[in-house]
């Protein structure tokens, strides 16, 4: 079975990253790059990985927004766009199942056990042949 992942998971991540770059710098509010720059990296590393990687990698980016809106290094400007693209992308993340062995065809063993005293049936031996 060949596992696709979908990209609708990922949908989220141009739009989080697109508040991290605009928060970088220019005339408005912004963030520090050295605050940035991580968020960024790993929001563009996401949809490349498999869905295992993913679940880890969002719950990171996760806990490092949260961080860094706890520490006040994100601009109140700023903090409600990029906590709502991460808490999308956090709901959205794929399960992380682990690989199934692929299924092995042995034939079933029978064994006949005669009943205690009896001896096993040994067909006519001749009788009713023509």
């Amino acid at each position: 079975m060949i596992r696709t992942r979908p990209r609708r998971r990922t949908a989220f991540l141009p739009a989080v990253a697109a508040v991290l770059l605009a928060g970088c710098g220019g005339g408005g509010p912004h963030m520090a790059r050295q605050d940035a720059a991580p968020l960024i990296a790993l929001a563009e590393k996401i949809p490349r990985e498999a869905p295992c990687a993913q679940a880890r990698d969002i719950r990171a980016l996760s806990r490092q927004a949260i961080a860094l809106v706890n520490a006040h290094r994100i601009p109140p400007a700023l903090q409600e766009s990029l906590t709502s693209g991460v808490n999308a992308l956090v709901v959205q993340t794929p399960p992380c199942l682990p690989p199934v062995p692929a299924a092995t065809e042995t034939p079933p063993v029978v064994t006949i056990v005669p009943e205690h005293g009896k001896k096993p049936p040994h067909g006519h031996h001749g009788k009713g042949k023509d």
